[in-house]
């Protein structure tokens, strides 16, 4: 996630672009599809396109600059098979923040919790978790 990435804090990020805490986090865990006047000024805001913003691909992908680092590919294999956020936390029985903080590489998992998610997407672990 783009916003995440540049260290931009989602409470700063939706009083800019005038709207709740709340509707930035459902828009960015899946829960809520945005408006396109919203995609608009997310896009204006991150000095970005509407087209590299909002899409199906990883930020790695889009944004090279970002796959240094990277400490597993949770996050794109999880967009790839068009789970939300939400509905994957819940699956795995974490917190949404918990896994968006491991999808980011902020938080090293413990193990028991990647074995429940290489057994949720039925991959191998080393697949899923670098390094």
């Amino acid at each position: 996630m783009l916003r995440k990435k540049r260290g931009i804090k989602q409470y700063d990020m939706a009083r800019a672009l005038g709207v709740s805490p709340s509707y930035l986090s459902k828009i960015e865990t899946g829960a809520q599809d945005p408006t396109e006047k919203f995609k608009s000024s997310c896009a204006k805001y991150l000095k970005t396109s509407v087209e590299k913003l909002f899409n199906d691909s990883a930020v790695e992908d889009i944004y090279p600059e970002f796959s240094n680092g990277l400490k597993n590919k949770l996050w794109a294999v999880r967009r790839e098979l068009g789970i939300k956020q939400y509905d994957f936390a819940k699956r795995l029985k974490v917190s949404t923040p918990f896994l968006s903080k491991v999808e980011l590489g902020l938080l090293e998992p413990p193990e028991d919790f990647k074995n429940l998610v290489s057994k949720v997407l039925k991959m191998e672990k080393n697949e899923l978790f670098l390094g």
